[in-house]
Formats: C-alpha cells, sequence, structure tokens
C-alpha cells in the first residue's frame, strides 16, 4: 500500500517538475521548435536585448554556414582543425558585417561551425 501511495507522489512529483520546465522555457520567450541545437539560447545571451530575436539567429547560422561550405570547398584535403580556424576568421567577419553591437563568443561559433560541417555531405572519398 506505501509503495502505491509512494509511486503516485513520484509521478506527481515528475510532472509538476516537467511542467515547470516548459514554464522556464517560454518565460525565456524561446519556443522549443526554433532552438536549434540549444544554440538560440547560447547566441541570445551574448547579444543585447534588440538584437536578440530569433531572425537575427538565423542571419547568423546562415552567414557561417556560408563560410563553413566556402571553406569545405577550397580547402577539402587540409586538417579539420586548420579548417575550423580559418572558418572561424571567415565566420568572425561575416558577423561583423552584419553590424551587430556585442559580439559574439568564439566558443558559440566554434559551436556552430562544427554544426554546420557535421550537417554537410562529405567532401573527402574513403579509401
Amino acid at each position: 500500500m506505501t509503495n502505491i501511495v509512494i509511486q503516485y507522489i513520484l509521478v506527481v512529483v515528475l510532472i509538476a517538475g516537467l511542467s515547470y520546465l516548459v514554464y522556464l522555457i517560454r518565460d525565456k520567450g524561446i519556443s522549443v521548435k526554433e532552438d536549434y541545437f540549444g544554440i538560440t539560447y547560447m547566441i541570445l545571451k551574448s547579444l543585447n536585448d534588440l538584437e536578440a530575436t530569433p531572425e537575427k539567429v538565423k542571419k547568423i547560422i546562415r552567414a557561417i554556414s556560408e563560410e563553413v561550405q566556402f571553406i569545405e570547398l577550397n580547402y577539402k584535403n587540409e586538417d579539420n582543425a586548420l579548417k575550423e580556424e580559418k572558418a572561424l576568421i571567415l565566420a568572425k567577419e561575416a558577423l561583423e558585417a552584419l553590424e551587430f553591437e556585442n559580439k559574439i563568443d568564439d566558443e558559440a561559433i566554434r559551436y556552430i561551425i562544427r554544426l554546420c560541417a557535421a550537417a554537410m555531405p562529405p567532401t573527402h572519398k574513403e579509401k
């Protein structure tokens, strides 16, 4: 009898915890379906309130993705660490062209570069 009561209490606590988590996510103004791999929140916290919109995040991701595609096409046989550094330099230049007041952290840019590179089709042939 006590086991059943404890199980019901745990289920109620679990539901309350999940409800609170959903409340916190909605309270931040971030839609779960728009949070690309957790990138949206990471980028939004580095921008000021006027710049922190999902449309700006999409622009940032597109700009970095274009630079990663350029690097992957032109430096196919280079080491991945070298390609990441070159992509970081080009991505910073692309983000400067978007004219944000605050700078986006290098680690956030690297994270996006790695995700963009992982989403691309392979550029080398397996031996």
